[in-house]
Order: structure tokens, then sequence, then C-alpha cells
């Protein structure tokens, strides 16, 4: 993930380049590159807003921001990102129509609910191995342990 004002560098960039493909008609498939980058670029400006409001423990430790700076390059990045939204709205309902640019969010909405249920998937899984793991270390500790005391009894006895 990138911080924030990269983040809104890129976001910007691709914009910039929807734009001037969009005013020069080019078709919304040729642009899908652009309009790629740009939602990655959004969607990594929002992870920096939501990770701006609780940072993890190491970035609270070496961050060399206040977190009002970091909270005010978020602030600007969601507005920024906001009026890009709204003007790319604008081009693709000018250009295609209300159509495509509802089926385009309804295949964006689908596409993220996918990964989001991908990385849900995946959480759960490295949790069960995990669980997994601990119940093998936690058995085998045991049966080391019972192996040892049954050995020291025995060396004892004879």
């Amino acid at each position: 993930m990138l911080d924030p004002v990269s983040a809104l560098a890129i976001a910007t960039s691709a914009f910039n380049l929807l734009k001037k493909g969009i005013s020069a008609g080019r078709e919304l498939e040729d642009m899908a590159g652009q309009l790629g980058t740009w939602f990655g670029a959004v969607s990594d400006v929002k992870s920096a807003e939501e990770e701006a409001k609780d940072p993890p423990l190491f970035r609270k430790l070496i961050s060399s921001g206040s977190v009002e700076q970091q909270a005010l390059q978020a602030l600007i990045a969601r507005k920024k990102i906001e009026q890009q939204e709204k003007e790319l709205r604008e081009l693709i309902v000018w250009r295609w129509g209300v159509e495509e640019y509802t089926a385009m969010m309804r295949d964006r909405t689908r596409i993220k609910d996918t990964r989001a249920k991908a990385i849900q998937n995946q959480r759960r899984k490295m949790r069960k191995l995990i669980a997994n793991v601990l119940t093998i270390t936690a058995i085998l500790t045991l049966v080391g342990i019972i192996v040892a005391f049954i050995i020291g009894i025995i060396s004892n006895i004879g």
C-alpha cells in the first residue's frame, strides 16, 4: 500500500489520461488499463486514510510526520479523489450513457466483493493453519514431557 500522497499522484496521472482519452473519443475498453490504475490508486488512498485513523504500532513509533499531518494528507487526497470520481462519472455518462456507468459500478462492486471474500477465506485458512501448528506443537511438547518423565522414572528404578 502506498502513502496517500503517492497514491493521489498515481490516481491524478491516471485520471488525466482517462480524461484525455474519453475526450478524444476512445472506447472504454481501450481505457481499461488507465481505469484499473485509477481505481487501484483510489483504493490505496482510501486504505491510507483508514490506516491514518488507526495506524499500526510500528508506524506510530517510526512515523516522521505528525498525526495531524497524516490526517490532513488523507483529507486532501480524499477530497481530490471525490472530485475526480464526480468528473469521471460525468465524462463516462456523457460519452457512453448512464447504463454503461451503472454497469461498470456494478461490476466494480462485484469484483470488490469477490476479492474481499477471497481475502476473508485466506485469513480463515491462515488462522486454521496457525491453530493446527500450535495444536501439533502442544501435543509434541506434551508427548516429549511424558517420554522424558518415563525415561526419568525408568533410569531411577534401574
